[in-house]
């Protein structure tokens, strides 16, 4: 047992006991507070030095923009260490909804970061958060940022960069591997029906595996079958493949959905307790915020 100064219900304090493990989580919620301060003053301080470097700076130079950006990186990074990104985003998503600047729930923390120090529109914030989250992606420490976006052409060219990495990229390297499966699954699939069409004859050229029939769609799931193209290609295929790839990827996607909302809580709590920068950098203020 700990003798401590505590309030005594009327206004006042007086002497009163608290246990060893009262007196830890106390502690614990007071570094917990100083450091979530420490954070929003800094960040206050990069809002200032932003609106001064776009009052006198920002038509003549670019390493002043790198510089804010380097420092929001290495606040951002200093919040997830101290473990107080979950107060640092909802106390900036706070202040932001003052200043009229509406932060949703699906925000990045990163790009809550960008907004409070910039206090700019979405598609700008989007910019500068996207190439933090390419140097976050790219193991970059703050102190090398500004030669990362200067090496990759400017914050847009990182953007564009970043986002054809991660989604662009990802998504023809899917439709790629699918449509392997895709062409698998139709040499082996049995037929929905076996047609004849008088007058017919096909040619599969240049390695092309499959006819294709001309049919007029009816509603309902029916279509009239009216005339066999004469010659298949394998550029015909592989653009109907694609298209099949393209439907079965968003087929699953879907049949995912659902599951991925009920590992949402618990990926977000696990995250929670053992934190690092790039695990919050990709993930959403409300995220944060249920933690």
């Amino acid at each position: 047992m700990k003798a401590r100064m505590v309030n005594d219900g009327n206004g006042g304090k007086k002497i009163g006991k608290i246990t060893d493990a009262q007196a830890t989580t106390m502690l614990k919620e007071s570094n917990l507070q100083h450091a979530t301060k420490s954070v929003i003053d800094a960040a206050i301080k990069l809002s200032a030095q932003r609106e001064a470097f776009e009052a006198e700076e920002f038509a003549r130079s670019n390493k002043a923009l790198y510089a804010i950006l380097s420092n929001v990186y290495a606040l951002f990074n200093k919040a997830v260490a101290e473990n107080c990104i979950r107060e640092v985003a909802k106390a900036m998503r706070a202040e932001l909804k003052q200043r009229g600047i509406r932060v949703q729930s699906n925000t990045p923390a990163l790009t809550c970061f960008v907004r409070f120090v910039f206090n700019s529109d979405r598609k700008r914030a989007y910019n500068y958060a996207t190439t933090l989250m390419a140097a976050v992606n790219a193991g970059i420490a703050p102190t090398a940022l500004s030669d990362f976006i200067e090496h990759g052409n400017g914050v847009e060219e990182c953007k564009k960069q970043f986002k054809m990495k991660d989604e662009v990229k990802q998504r023809n390297e899917a439709v790629r591997t699918t449509s392997v499966d895709i062409v698998d699954e139709l040499q082996t699939m049995r037929p929905a029906a076996t047609v004849t069409l008088p007058n017919t004859a096909v040619t599969l050229a240049d390695g092309a595996q499959f006819a294709f029939i001309v049919a007029r769609s009816i509603g309902n799931g029916e279509f009239e079958l009216l005339r066999a193209v004469p010659t298949s290609t394998k550029v015909m295929q592989s653009c109907a493949v694609k298209e099949l790839a393209k439907y079965s990827i968003a087929e699953a996607a879907r049949a995912q959905a659902a599951a991925k909302a009920n590992r949402v809580k618990n990926s977000t709590l696990q995250a929670a307790v053992s934190m690092t920068a790039k695990t919050a950098a990709s993930m959403t203020v409300g995220e944060l915020e249920a933690a």
